[in-house]
C-alpha cells in the first residue's frame, strides 16, 4: 500500500487571542497543522518559524509513522 501524494500547500498561520495569552495555529509547506497556545507575541513567532524550519523533518517522521501502521495493519490482516 503505498502513502498518498501529498500536494504541498503554502505556509500560514493564525494568531487569535485567548484566555491563556494567544493560541497559534500554523500550517507548514506539507499542509500538516499544529495549535498550541502561548502566553506571548514572541514566543508565537518563535513557534511560527520552528514549525516551518522543521517542516521536511515532521513530513518524514509522519511518513514512518504511516508506513509502520500501515505494516501493522497489513499484519493484522493476515492473521
Amino acid at each position: 500500500m503505498e502513502l498518498l501524494n501529498i500536494k504541498t500547500m503554502s505556509r500560514n498561520y493564525k494568531l487569535t487571542p485567548s484566555k491563556y495569552g494567544f493560541k497559534v495555529e500554523v500550517w507548514n509547506d506539507f499542509g500538516m497543522k499544529r495549535t498550541v497556545y502561548e502566553r506571548n507575541v514572541m514566543d508565537a513567532s518563535e513557534v511560527v518559524m520552528d514549525w516551518w524550519e522543521n517542516s521536511e523533518k515532521e513530513f518524514d517522521k509522519m511518513n514512518v509513522q504511516q508506513k509502520c501502521i500501515n505494516n501493522l495493519v497489513k499484519k493484522e490482516i493476515k492473521w
